[in-house]
């Protein structure tokens, strides 16, 4: 009886670690072209002139990118509330359905009194990628590097 227990246990461990993780490919992280890692120069090549606040860049079509501390050419976070798609093609606007159509089950979703938030892992854990969901409908896409 106790070599069944542990044997479902260890079966019921291994279903669960597959069920819990989305991984999407790291290339599948980005917006616009731009993905979390990029110099800046590449992110201005494909996005243009941005004006400049500190470490942040904002873009003429509504992007916004962080850039690193540690690096002034390094693009640490890009996202937006109205412009650019991933390079699954979701884009602000979409209904929140797309996102399983697109990535599967969320790594992580948190849900608060009026928004929710689906998280997505990249396969080798480095970055992460969020949309921010209101009313059923995508408001907000962000990519980022993990701490």
């Amino acid at each position: 009886m106790k070599k069944k227990a542990v044997a479902l246990m260890a079966g019921l461990m291994m279903t669960a670690s597959a069920i819990c993780f989305a991984s999407v490919p790291s290339g599948s992280i980005a917006l616009e072209g731009v993905a979390p890692g990029s110099s800046v120069e590449a992110a201005k090549a494909k996005l243009g002139t941005p004006n400049y606040a500190g470490d942040k860049l904002y873009f003429p079509n509504g992007i916004m990118i962080d850039v690193a501390d540690y690096n002034p050419n390094l693009v640490e976070e890009i996202e937006t509330y109205s412009a650019g798609a991933t390079p699954g093609g979701v884009k602000v606007g979409m209904n929140e359905s797309v996102l399983s159509d697109v990535y599967g089950r969320a790594d992580k979703v948190d849900r608060d009194y009026d928004d929710t938030e689906y998280i997505y892992f990249s396969s080798d854990y480095r970055l992460k990628m969020e949309f921010k969901v209101v009313g059923g409908t995508i408001v907000k896409i962000k990519c980022e590097m993990r701490d």
